[in-house]
């Protein structure tokens, strides 16, 4: 690990110092190795445009290296540019006629371009005397073919061949488990992982994969077991903490989550989201000086983190310092103003200061921000039935079935009822609620605690438990 991170310290100042003398138009002569180096960095960093900058220069100095027309080609088609990708591949013909990467990814181009038959034609004649490790790169070409026919199944079928020949192949390991997705194959993905691992237990893309796989058939604690082998396997693969982190978040293991995300910000960071991450749990873990402090050096980091002002007003508002929480929602909004919940979190402090007129607001920007989801017409709703303003709470409610459904909207709907002496109207609404969603029914106490009172509704919450 210690070469690793001496060769990216090199090669990080390779890319510094030769952006410093374009910059300058010092560039000069470079050597092909030089070139190979820049041309993988950019390219594993998506910067295509610098990307092909480099390798125009390297083309030109030098004008008959197969190679460098080929990786333009690859970053032409990566950027949607599928014709001139297809012509410098032509040019590349003219130099190298044998060299099977301009076919393989001729394949891809075609592909896109809808040219099935073309290119499954090509397919075909490389197939004829393929090395196993050849194989696996035809598959990999064909499966685009498919995918770009929309067939997912077929594509998923061509893929697992592929990483059966050559579970090492990264590509052929990500797009496997991109076809699954799309074929929705995840069992078979859980088995075709399970038998990779079976023959090469080190194998972290296959572990990775599978932990995926067990998370779209819900077996939550195998996805979990089977991600963190993933980064025990491969200490610097990123994606395997965080998803391993997201997904004990998912099922509120806040505590292992919060383990691994400090792990990943040890390592990886320090960085701003890996922070408020790292806050998150904290906060659902209820420790909230703790979460602010975490929040703060976020902040610190990157002022402009909308999450983490919003958190910050959460934990404030936990805390009741209404004014510090409304300042810190404000910056929320101010960076990132189509998340309801910001709104939401501003009205209920607004809420909290008796400043109702913007709590309406605010309200209302909630409604108008996350229209179908029920919880912010319901807190809207319950925030005018607590005013006393029951026709305002009903046009809320009206408004709302224009965009949702939900049964918490029927349970304010009867307490509106109940709280205007229409008694029959409150239990009609009541049975409708707890026959749509039982479970719900304390959204009744907490708007409206009298009615915990009324023996004729307790007995209907009673009739409906058994």
């Amino acid at each position: 690990m210690e070469n690793k991170i001496k060769r990216d310290t090199a090669l990080i100042n390779l890319v510094t110092e030769f952006e410093s003398s374009f910059e300058r138009g010092e560039v000069g002569y470079l050597e092909e190795k030089v070139y190979f180096q820049l041309l993988e960095f950019y390219e594993d960093e998506y910067l295509y445009e610098k990307a092909l900058l480099v390798v125009d220069m390297a083309i030109e100095q030098f004008k008959y290296r197969s190679e460098f027309y080929i990786i333009k080609a690859r970053l032409l088609l990566n950027g949607n540019k599928v014709k001139d990708s297809l012509s410098v591949l032509s040019f590349a013909e003219t130099i190298a006629p044998f060299e099977r990467e301009i076919s393989i990814i001729k394949v891809r181009a075609l592909a896109i371009s809808k040219k099935f038959a073309e290119a499954q034609e090509i397919v075909e004649d490389l197939s004829v005397g393929a090395t196993r490790s050849e194989s696996a790169d035809l598959l990999i070409a064909e499966s685009f073919i498919y995918e770009h026919m929309k067939d997912y199944n077929a594509m998923y079928n061509v893929l697992a061949k592929a990483v059966m020949l050559d579970s090492n192949n990264e590509e052929a390991m990500e797009r496997v488990w991109i076809s699954a997705e799309l074929s929705r194959r995840y069992d078979d993905s859980v088995e075709l992982h399970k038998t990779i691992i079976e023959r090469d237990p080190y194998n972290f893309q296959a572990w990775y994969n599978l932990g995926h796989g067990y998370n779209c058939i819900m077996e939550y604690e195998k996805a979990i077991d089977a991600l963190e082998y993933s980064f025990i396997i491969n200490p610097e693969f990123e994606s395997g903490y965080l998803d391993c982190a997201d997904t004990c978040v998912q099922i509120r293991d806040y505590s292992k989550a919060l383990e691994i995300y400090t792990e990943a910000n040890s390592r990886f960071g320090p960085n701003s989201e890996l922070m408020v991450n790292i806050a998150s749990c904290y906060i659902s873990l209820n420790r909230i000086g703790i979460a602010k402090q975490w929040l703060l050096k976020s902040i610190k980091l990157d002022g402009f983190n909308d999450e983490a002002f919003f958190l910050l007003g959460e934990c404030y508002s936990s805390d009741q310092v209404w004014y510090n929480a409304i300042n810190a929602y404000h910056k929320a909004i101010n960076l990132e103003n189509r998340r309801e919940e910001y709104y939401l979190g501003l009205a209920k402090a607004y809420l909290a200061v008796e400043n109702y007129n913007k709590a309406t607001v605010n309200f209302q920007m909630a409604t108008q921000t996350g229209p179908e989801d029920t919880l912010y017409w319901r807190e809207y709703a319950g925030f005018l039935i607590k005013m006393g303003l029951y026709d305002e709470a009903c046009q809320v409610l009206d408004e709302a079935e224009d965009h949702t459904y939900g049964s918490d909207l029927i349970y304010c709907r009867a307490i509106i009822a109940y709280l205007q002496k229409q008694k029959a109207d409150c239990l009609e609404f009541l049975e409708e609620a707890l026959v749509e969603n039982y479970d719900q029914h304390h959204i009744l106490f907490e708007i409206a605690p009298e009615l915990k009172l009324d023996k004729e509704i307790n007995s209907m919450i009673k009739y409906f438990a058994d």
